[in-house]
Parts: C-alpha cells; sequence; structure tokens
C-alpha cells in the first residue's frame, strides 16, 4: 500500500480509501490503540468505519470522548453495542458483504456474538492494513517518540547513580521504574500479543543473563516465580556482574525500547572486546539504514559483520536458543510490525520507526546488548535514543 502524508486528522480518510481498495463494506473496530490512533480517545468505544461515511459509539465516558478526540463530533453517538452498529450501517443501506474486524486480537465469544448479529456478512482481518498505516509515523508521533526516549534516558541515569553490590534485580528494576514514572512515563507496557506479559520488561544479571524464556529469543531475565516468568528476579547483582536492562517507557501512548548493558566494578579485556564488538555491528547496521532496505537484507548485514568479527557464534545467543530478528517497529504498541526477521522481505519506508536491538552472548564471559530506537529516512536514518551508546561500568 502506498501511503499518502499521515496527519492525524487525515487517519481516516486514508482507512476509508483503502477500505474501498479492498472492497469492505464497512470496518469495526474495537481495541482501543486503534481507535486512539483514528479518533483521539482511548475511552470503551466502538468505531465503525465505511469507504464514505464513519461514527464512533461510545459506550462510557462521553465527556471525556468529546474533550479529547479531534474528529468531527457530529460523528459520535452515545450507545456502544453491536446491535446499535448493524441498525447504523443498515440505515446507510449496508446489510451484507466484507466486514473488517481485528481478528487478531477479538476473543473467540466475542467474534461470534458480532458474527451473530451480522450473520450476512463476510468477516476478513483488517489489522494488518491498520498496523501497515500505523507504521508510517507523523510529526506529531515522531515527537511523543522522542519524548519517550527522554524518559528512557532517567531511567538510566538512575542506574548510575544507584547501582551497587547487593541490591537485588528486583530493587534495580524499581529504581528504574520510578525514575520513569517521575520523568511521565505512563506505566504501560503495550503488546499486541494474545498472553503476553513480562512485568514491565526485562531486567538480569550475571548469570540469569544464559537463561532465555520462551517468551522471546533474546534477554529476558527469570521474573519472580514461574507465574510470570520473564522480568527482574530476586537474585543479588555482584560485583564483577553484567547487568542488561531493558524497560521500555510510554509517552502519550508512545514507547520507547532501548537497552544499555552495565557492568558492576571493572570490566575485563573479554567483556570490553565482546561490546566492542557488538558496537561494531550496531554502528554498521545503523548507518546503512535508509528506505527501500528490505528486513532480510538488514539481518544479513549484521550477521555478516559478526561472523567477520569471528562473533557469529555468539551473535543473538547460544545455540540451539538463537534469535532471528535483530529489531522491531515501535508506536503505540512497543513491538509492532515490521519485524526485522531474518527471512522477512518487508520494506523500511521513511518514517518508520524501529529498534536496532543486539546481543552477544558469550558462555563464559556473559552477555552485552544494545538497542536502540531510530527513525529510517529517505536516504538514511536518525537515532532518537539519547542514552549514551557504552558498556557503563560502575
Amino acid at each position: 500500500m502506498e501511503m499518502k502524508g499521515n496527519d492525524k486528522k487525515t487517519r481516516l480518510k486514508i482507512f476509508q480509501e483503502r477500505l474501498l481498495e479492498l472492497e469492505i463494506k464497512a470496518a469495526v473496530l474495537i481495541l482501543s490503540r486503534d481507535i486512539f490512533y483514528y479518533t483521539g480517545t482511548a475511552q470503551p468505544c466502538i468505531l465503525v468505519v465505511t469507504p464514505k461515511d464513519y461514527f464512533l459509539l461510545v459506550r462510557r465516558a462521553l465527556d471525556f470522548v468529546l474533550n479529547e478526540t479531534w474528529i468531527d463530533t457530529g460523528k459520535i453517538l452515545r450507545g456502544g453495542n453491536f446491535k446499535e452498529v448493524f441498525l447504523k450501517l443498515k440505515d446507510l443501506g449496508i446489510n451484507k458483504g466484507r466486514l473488517g474486524l481485528e481478528l487478531d486480537v477479538i476473543p473467540a465469544e466475542l467474534f461470534l456474538k458480532i458474527m451473530g448479529i451480522f450473520s450476512d456478512f463476510k468477516p476478513v482481518n483488517i489489522s494488518e492494513e491498520i498496523m501497515l498505516q500505523r507504521m508510517k509515523k507523523d510529526q506529531e508521533e515522531i515527537d511523543l517518540i522522542r519524548t519517550a526516549c527522554n524518559i528512557m534516558n532517567a531511567g538510566h541515569q538512575r542506574v548510575l547513580e544507584v547501582l551497587a553490590e547487593g541490591m537485588t534485580e528486583l530493587e534495580l528494576a524499581a529504581e528504574v521504574e520510578y525514575a520513569h514514572r517521575k520523568a511521565g512515563h505512563e506505566g504501560i507496557l503495550s503488546m499486541r500479543n494474545f498472553d503476553f506479559y513480562i512485568s514491565r520488561g526485562p531486567l538480569s544479571s550475571g548469570g540469569n543473563l544464559f537463561k532465555v524464556s520462551g517468551f522471546s529469543n533474546t534477554i529476558t531475565g527469570t521474573g519472580l516465580s514461574p507465574a510470570v516468568p520473564a522480568g527482574p528476579s530476586l537474585r543479588r547483582i555482584n560485583n564483577g556482574d553484567l547487568i542488561i536492562i531493558d524497560i521500555p517507557t510510554c509517552h502519550q501512548g508512545y514507547h520507547c525500547d532501548e537497552t544499555r548493558t552495565y557492568a558492576l566494578g571493572k570490566a575485563g579485556p573479554e567483556v570490553k572486546d565482546l561490546f566492542k564488538s557488538l558496537r561494531d555491528i550496531s554502528d554498521n547496521v545503523i548507518a546503512s539504514l535508509k528506505d527501500g532496505m528490505k528486513c532480510s537484507e538488514i539481518f544479513g548485514m549484521a550477521k555478516s559483520c559478526a561472523r567477520r568479527l569471528g562473533v557469529e557464534d555468539y551473535f543473538l545467543g547460544l545455540a540451539p536458543r538463537k534469535g532471528n530478528f535483530i529489531g522491531h517497529g515501535i508506536g503505540l504498541d512497543a513491538n509492532e510490525p515490521p519485524v526485522l526477521f531474518e527471512k522477512s522481505d518487508f520494506v523500511l519506508r521513511s518514517n518508520f520507526v524501529v529498534t536496532i536491538e543486539i546481543h552477544l552472548t558469550h558462555p563464559e564471559y556473559g552477555a552485552v546488548k544494545l538497542e536502540d530506537m531510530v527513525l529510517i529516512k529517505e536516504n538514511g536514518c536518525e537515532i532518537l535514543s539519547v542514552t549514551e551508546r557504552e558498556l557503563f561500568t560502575i
């Protein structure tokens, strides 16, 4: 899909044009992140969009919606059940055809309820089209992400102030999260994944760096219990440990996802060399990023660089639990398309915001990780992260 100017007040128009191209009679959206993207409110609503019209049914807090939204208030209706949606579409002469639904997130019970009402319609997944549109950020979105990056920096600065031998991973995570909150972090980690939970974000140290939860093929931490097997644990941090901190922030709905590595005490020459290789790989990839590059091309570039530097065996973890991506899109969700997979031919475009996240795990010396926020531009890119891209020794 060729993306046009993505000012927030034209988002619905762009979506309507795409519905017309796909011959979708109407799209019915219920996910708060999608409704917020198109209307500016995350209150409990149902957003109905046709190729020529739209309306927002507000289930609760109409006063909030009227104060928050940028859409035409004449399109806002009090209500909010699917029978009302059906009758409204019928009034518009729409009583059958292709019905766009967010099939990646709608629970089965709700889907059956919707289709019991829209029995003459054919359901189609509209989520991919929404995410394609959301990939390309407008200037306001980019500015919000910049602020989220500044909030992130407050957490990393707090680590430099408080990290000490004997504190637990959980205590360190709490200090980071507290600094984030004081700087304006909204306290959420939005993920468009079924049954995904990982506390407020990964933090891992010492021997835990080798323990990778099944939730992701990256540095995850072990968590406090089997109930949430990822994130910080009660392990006490010792002198000589490496610590990896990957706790996202969120500002006005938009995320920053950034990782930095710390060494408590003196980092040995082997660790410094490992991080230098990591930094070289990351620098090489970021220097090459621009509009039109395939995700697989970017992954291949990172892997080739690791091979040249003699660290391919450590690239993205140890066998057999090696990762298969080096970054992902980010915005209203902390993880969004595109994912920079090894075998993905998806093409990056200007104004996409992605992370470049790479880690090296050595079986003896531990793991180091570097993750940065990057804005894709026509002839290059811009690093949005403000925290220094170094191995911090405390």
